[in-house]
C-alpha cells in the first residue's frame, strides 16, 4: 500500500524555503560581478599593472563563461540543478579567494578562468530552473535579486576599505557569502530533486500537459503559469548536442535576440556616464545618474513581476522594448540637461522586463526538453554581445563622437525588435498553445477556488446548526 502523503502544511514551508534559497542564490550571483570594476583603480596599483588590463581580465572571464554556458546542458542532465548550482557557487567562492590572495596580474588571470566557468554554469542552471519551474513573476523578481547582489558588491568593497582590509578583503567577504549560500543549497538539495521530479514548486495544482483534459488535484496556491508546458520531464528527454539544437527553428534567432539585448544593456551601462559628462554633467553627477539607471532596472523588474501575474511574457517583452525605443528617441532630440536623467531611467525601466521574460518564455518556445540547450545558447549570445558591441561603439566614439551614443542604442533596439518579431513568427504555434494552456489553467484554478469556498461555507453552516 502506498505511503500516505504528508499534510500540505508540512510541504509548503519546505517549498517556501527552497524559493528563499533560490532568491539568495541569485543575490549571490550578483555579488562578484560588480566588484572588479569598482576595485580596479586600487587593484592595478597594488599589482603594478596598467589600468587597461582590466579589459583582458574581463575577456578571459567572459570566454570562460561562454564555454561553460555551452557545456552546462550536458552536466545539468548528469548532476541535476541543485548539485550543479552548489558546485558552481563553490567554484566561484574558491576563485574569489584566489582573487583576494593573487599577488600578480598573471595569477589573477588564472583565477579568472574558474570565475568565468562557475558564473556561466550557475547562470544557465538557475535561469533554466526559473524558466521551467517558476512563474514569470518570480523570474522577474529573481533578476531583481541579482541587482541587489550587484549593488551589495561595491558596498562590501567600501566596508572592506573602511575596515583596513582593502580590495582583497572585499573578495574574502564575497567568498564567505558564497560559502554560506553553498551550505544553504546543500541543505536544500532534496527539495531541488523533488521539484524537478514533480515539475514545479506547486504542491497543490497540476495539469497533465500530454492530454487534452486538465486536472486540478487540490486547490490552494496561486495560478502557476509554468505548469502549462509542452513536456514535463526534462531529465528523461532525449539529449541533443548544441550543434543539433542550433538547427531547431528559431534557435539562431534566439541567439541573435540575446546578442542585441546585451549589446543594448551593456552599451547603456558602460557609455552612459561618458555621454552624460560629454553633455555637460560633472563626473560625480554622471556617476549618480548611472546608479539611478541600475536602480530603475531593479525597480522595473520588481514592478514587472506584478504585471507578469496578469500579462504574458511576450507582452512584457514588447512593452519593455517600446519603452526603451521611446527613451532612445527622446535622447536623440536636443533636450535641456535636466531631461537626460529622466530618459536614462526610462532606458533602465524598459530593459527591466525584457531579459527575464525572454528567459521565462524559452520552455514555451522550444519545449522543456530543449530548454537547457536553448538557454545556454541564449546566454552565450548574451555574453558574445556584451564582449563585442560595447567596445565597437568605443571605436566609433573615438573616431567620431560619443554623442552618437543614442543613435547606436536606437540601432541596437531596432535590431532587437526585429529579432523578437521574427522569433515570435517562427515559434508562434508553440507560444499560442502555451498561452492557451495557461488560460485553461487559470480558469480551472478559479473554478476550484470557488468550490473550496462553497465547501468552507457549507462546513460553517453545519457547525452553526
Amino acid at each position: 500500500m502506498a505511503a500516505a502523503e504528508p499534510p500540505s502544511f508540512f510541504k509548503l514551508p519546505a517549498m517556501f524555503f527552497l524559493l528563499v534559497v533560490i532568491y539568495v542564490a541569485f543575490i549571490g550571483l550578483g555579488l562578484p560581478d560588480t566588484i572588479l570594476g569598482a576595485a580596479w583603480p586600487l587593484m592595478h596599483l597594488d599589482l603594478k599593472t596598467p589600468i587597461s588590463a582590466a579589459g583582458i581580465l574581463s575577456i578571459i572571464a567572459s570566454l570562460g563563461t561562454i564555454v561553460s554556458s555551452l557545456c552546462t546542458p550536458k552536466v545539468l542532465r548528469v548532476l541535476g540543478t541543485g548539485k550543479l548550482v552548489a558546485y558552481s557557487i563553490a567554484l566561484t567562492a574558491i576563485a574569489s579567494i584566489g582573487y583576494g590572495f593573487a599577488d600578480s596580474f598573471n595569477i589573477l588571470c588564472l583565477w579568472a578562468i574558474p570565475m568565468g566557468i562557475g558564473a556561466g554554469a550557475v547562470d544557465v542552471a538557475m535561469n533554466n530552473f526559473a524558466a521551467v519551474y517558476l512563474e514569470s513573476k518570480h523570474t522577474n523578481w529573481l533578476h531583481a535579486s541579482w541587482g541587489i547582489g550587484a549593488t551589495l558588491g561595491p558596498s562590501l568593497l567600501s566596508l572592506s576599505i573602511v575596515t583596513g582590509s582593502g580590495w582583497r578583503g572585499a573578495y574574502e567577504y564575497v567568498a564567505i557569502a558564497l560559502a554560506a549560500i553553498f551550505v544553504l543549497i546543500l541543505i536544500s538539495l532534496p527539495l531541488w530533486k523533488k521539484t524537478e521530479a514533480r515539475g514545479g514548486l506547486s504542491e497543490n495544482v497540476s495539469i497533465p500537459t500530454n492530454s487534452e483534459n486538465a486536472k486540478v488535484t487540490s486547490p490552494g496556491n496561486s495560478s502557476k503559469r509554468t505548469a502549462a508546458r509542452p513536456d514535463n520531464n526534462t531529465n528523461n528527454a532525449p539529449h541533443i548536442s548544441i550543434r543539433e539544437a542550433l538547427r531547431v527553428p528559431g534557435m539562431k534567432l534566439s541567439f541573435l535576440t540575446f546578442f542585441f539585448y546585451s549589446a543594448l544593456e551593456i552599451s547603456t551601462s558602460l557609455w552612459c556616464g561618458t555621454y552624460l559628462i560629454a553633455c555637460g554633467f560633472k563626473p560625480e553627477i554622471g556617476a549618480f545618474i548611472v546608479s539611478l539607471m541600475f536602480a530603475s532596472v531593479m525597480i522595473g523588474r520588481i514592478i514587472s513581476g506584478f504585471f507578469a501575474i496578469k500579462f504574458t511574457d511576450h507582452r512584457l517583452i514588447y512593452a519593455g522594448i517600446f519603452i526603451v525605443a521611446a527613451g532612445c528617441l527622446v535622447l536623440s532630440l536636443p533636450l535641456p540637461l535636466w531631461m537626460l536623467p529622466v530618459c536614462i531611467c526610462l532606458l533602465g525601466l524598459g530593459c527591466a522586463p525584457v531579459y527575464p521574460s525572454l528567459i521565462h518564455a524559452t520552455p514555451a518556445r522550444f519545449g522543456e526538453s530543449l530548454s537547457s540547450q536553448a538557454i545556454s545558447i541564449q546566454l552565450a549570445g548574451s555574453y558574445v554581445g556584451s564582449i563585442l558591441m560595447p567596445p565597437a561603439f568605443g571605436l566609433v566614439a573615438t573616431k567620431f563622437s560619443v554623442h552618437l551614443w543614442p543613435i547606436s542604442l536606437s540601432i541596437f533596439v531596432g535590431l532587437l525588435l526585429l529579432c523578437v518579431c521574427l522569433l515570435d513568427y517562427v515559434t508562434h504555434k508553440k507560444l499560442n498553445k502555451s498561452y492557451a494552456r495557461e488560460r485553461v489553467f487559470d480558469i480551472l484554478h478559479e473554478v476550484s477556488m470557488e468550490s473550496v469556498k462553497r465547501e468552507h461555507l457549507k462546513r460553517k453552516r453545519k457547525k452553526k446548526r
